[in-house]
């Protein structure tokens, strides 16, 4: 608990935070705090704690000044129930998190932070080559666990993002067109509900169903997955940068890909920096084939303008450095949507005089393609919660800002962000990303989950019908 020192050390950041921080210093002082860590095997961190300030930071800094009244630092599902029976009884809204990646700041609450990180293990069953996570590991204590073996799952490329919120929003990853979605290897998972209660989901169980894609935070608290690896062996993977003839280069990319074998997992982004700089694309990407394979592959992008980076073949681990990204805390927003046609001529041009328009006054923005198809469209949409199975691509638009952007700055760039949102719909036709979920949607519902939601709603009705797991874009009980 708090001493004087670390209360006042805590009223003076809270005060720096203006009512937010008051509402903050309020909710500290009125709940029964000494009980609940009677209750935890874990430990509650307060405002004012060692450590306080660093667990209650989400990525997305635009959601910072939220900061938590409490976080319970939770080491079993034990724990996680006693902190959502605790919250309740308290009337305390609470937020599970695993990673902190929320693109809408939903892992983030002035209430009770459940946070899961020190449930990080990651086992494998050799005889079955089944993974069990924990309900806090994140891509970093896979790459650890798995670094000497020849095994993985879809997994993603920063190491802080936690395997919960990959697994139950989908998971995209380069492995996805070969191996499907992170939520098509889980065969299992753990969860704890609005009452408390623990379960153990398997086979048809319509709530293993909905854990397979519905999004994070909807149904009750993971505590730990059952994943299926496959075998991997070398790979051949690249990081190449386009700096001349970006559309041309761009257009060519999407045309050759969209005729790539599904062992090719890829990614193309079309980067516009702030200030004067041009535009550049860059293209990342596995391959099983060879690097001599992949350049032939590319001939036509390579001969529109030589890339710089590399192209290289290596273990799947170590391969996996290339494509590994550190994911820092950063102010940003992005927008996705699924691209269920083929990406033509027409659709790079308006993406382009879009990217063109930006206002280079924020820090940067870019246009994203991540390829899907293959394995993830050999399920029908009702196979699992994740409704998305038609699409070839997924777009997405980023802006980021720094801290210090002015507000009338970043009010320019943000309306550009949906303009270019807006122009975009149209042309994608598919829905949108539930992982990269997005604050600024009014169709949500129908953009995350299409012709599963009711199915969903009435899940939700069953295990939750008081909406203790809620949030601006949760699901709600039918």
């Amino acid at each position: 608990m708090l001493n004087r020192r670390e209360f006042l050390r805590g009223v003076a950041g809270a005060a720096a935070l203006g009512a937010a921080g008051v509402e903050l210093l309020a909710a500290v002082r009125r709940l029964p705090w000494e009980a609940f860590t009677r209750r935890l095997s874990g430990r509650v961190v307060l405002p004012g704690d060692r450590g306080y300030a660093e667990f209650a930071l989400p990525n997305n800094l635009r959601y910072s000044a939220l900061r938590p009244a409490g976080i319970a630092m939770c080491k079993s599902a034990r724990d996680v129930s006693a902190s959502i029976l605790w919250a309740r009884e308290n009337g305390v809204a609470l937020v599970a998190r695993s990673g902190g990646h929320s693109y809408a700041g939903y892992s983030t609450t002035s209430g009770l932070m459940i946070d899961m990180r020190e449930m990080n293990s990651v086992s494998l069953d050799e005889s079955t080559g089944v993974a069990i996570l924990g309900g806090g590991a994140r891509n970093g204590n896979v790459f650890d666990s798995f670094r000497s073996r020849n095994l993985a799952i879809t997994h993603g490329r920063c190491p802080s993002v936690g395997i919960a919120g990959l697994a139950l929003g989908g998971g995209i990853g380069f492995n996805m067109r070969a191996h499907g979605l992170t939520c098509d290897q889980m065969i299992a998972s753990e969860i704890v509900l609005a009452d408390g209660t623990i379960q153990t989901l398997t086979g048809d169980d319509d709530l293993l169903w909905a854990c397979r894609g519905a999004g994070g935070g909807n149904f009750g608290i993971n505590t730990s997955f059952a994943l299926q690896t496959f075998e991997v062996g070398p790979i051949t993977v690249c990081d190449l940068t386009w700096d001349e003839e970006p559309e041309r280069v761009f257009a060519s990319l999407v045309n050759t890909l969209e005729r790539a074998p599904r062992t090719l997992g890829s990614k193309i982004s079309a980067i516009a920096p702030s200030g004067s700089s041009g535009m550049k694309v860059q293209l990342l990407g596995q391959f099983a084939g060879t690097p001599a394979g992949l350049r032939e592959m590319l001939a036509d992008a390579y001969a529109i303008a030589p890339p710089s980076g590399v192209v290289t073949r290596d273990q799947y681990w170590k391969a996996q450095q290339v494509l590994s990204e550190p994911g820092h805390a950063a102010y940003y927003q992005e927008r996705s949507r699924f691209f269920n046609d083929a990406i033509d001529h027409r659709a790079v041009a308006v993406i382009f005089d879009w990217l063109r328009r930006y206002p280079k006054t924020a820090k940067a923005a870019a246009f994203k393609l991540f390829q899907t198809g293959g394995h993830v469209n050999d399920k029908k949409p009702s196979d699992t919660a994740f409704v998305h199975r038609q699409s070839r691509w997924l777009g997405s638009i980023d802006l980021y800002w720094e801290h210090d952007t002015p507000g009338d700055t970043l009010r320019h760039n943000l309306a550009w962000l949906s303009a270019f949102y807006e122009a975009m719909v149209p042309i994608a036709k598919g829905g949108a990303y539930q992982n990269f979920i997005d604050p600024s949607l009014t169709d949500w519902k129908a953009a995350y989950h299409g012709s599963n939601l009711e199915k969903l709603e009435a899940i939700k009705k069953r295990v939750d019908p008081t909406g203790v797991f809620k949030f601006l874009e949760a699901i709600p009980p039918s």
